[in-house]
């Protein structure tokens, strides 16, 4: 469970595992920061995701916001969980969203 970051010579990436809600929040907000300040894209893995809070989809909107900001996109891929996809195309943030 948890956030991992890595990043590779083209992209940051970001896997999100379990549980991501308020107990996490710190967590999530320091990767994403990393993830933005390197100016690389984004990519978001949330396909081991069993639940995101709102918390959670609001630091993902504020980071994508802040990422295309930087000139940076900010995607989703892979499979994403059916109540998190529709909450995340809801905030136009889906999983062929790509934001630059």
């Amino acid at each position: 469970m948890g956030i991992k970051l890595s990043h590779s010579r083209q992209m940051s990436r970001l896997r999100l595992d379990g549980v991501v809600d308020i107990s996490v929040a710190a967590e999530l907000k320091a990767a994403l920061l990393k993830a933005i300040a390197v100016q690389k894209n984004i990519c978001v893995s949330a396909e081991a995701v069993t639940e995101l809070d709102l918390t959670a989809y609001q630091m993902l909107w504020i980071a994508a916001r802040q990422a295309r900001n930087s000139g940076v996109s900010f995607a989703f891929t892979g499979p994403i969980p059916l109540p998190a996809e529709a909450a995340l195309a809801d905030l136009g943030l889906g999983a062929n969203a790509l934001i630059a």
